[in-house]
């Protein structure tokens, strides 16, 4: 069996999107419970490229646009499967401009952590993803496979990574520009 626990970025958001009975110390029937936030509070909205999980960053595209980016959730196994442990991100991609936006989001994207070890997006594997991320605002489509995000409209996705180690302080970085780029959102890594 595996266990998932998942981190939605803010106090106020796991209120509101977790059932009491996970707050108040017990399990959710799904197996997955909310972790205490690992960032501070989201910070008001302006362009910028760095910035804390759940923070809305701005990336750069190809083609002289911008994507916003939103890490709207983490989940990861508590138990080891395939020898690590599988760090799902659930993304909001937002296409502000005026024309559509494809590409694959994940082609350049990685955890890196204080060590300097560097864990690129995996395809997900068996047993990685969330049975229910919409309960958090997320959903199990592939990131690393191309997405066409049409102008003024968002879709959401998940990448996936399996870091190895304990519990640490990582950064989450994404180029969707080729990797001229990156933005980048502090985190901690692992289940309290």
């Amino acid at each position: 069996m595996i266990a998932l626990a998942a981190c939605t970025g803010g106090a106020a958001t796991a209120t509101s999107l977790a059932p009491s009975s996970t707050l108040a110390g017990g399990s959710s029937s799904s197996g997955v419970d909310p972790l205490v936030p690992y960032s501070p509070p989201t910070t008001p909205f302006e362009e910028r490229t760095n910035g804390f999980v759940p923070d809305t960053l701005t990336a750069p595209t190809d083609d002289g646009g911008r994507l916003y980016l939103t890490p709207v959730t983490t989940t990861m196994t508590t138990a080891y499967v395939h020898d690590t442990r599988a760090l799902a991100v659930y993304l909001t991609i937002e296409n502000p401009g005026d024309k559509a936006w494809a590409g694959t989001v994940g082609a350049h994207a990685q955890v890196t952590d204080q060590n300097g070890a560097v864990f690129p997006a995996e395809q997900p594997a068996k047993g990685d993803l969330h049975p229910d991320p919409g309960r958090y605002g997320g959903a199990n489509r592939n990131l690393l496979r191309p997405v066409r995000v049409p102008a003024g409209a968002n879709v959401k996705g998940v990448l996936v990574f399996h870091p190895t180690g304990g519990n640490r302080p990582i950064t989450l970085r994404i180029s969707v520009d080729g990797g001229s780029t990156w933005v980048e959102w502090a985190t901690n890594l692992g289940v309290f």
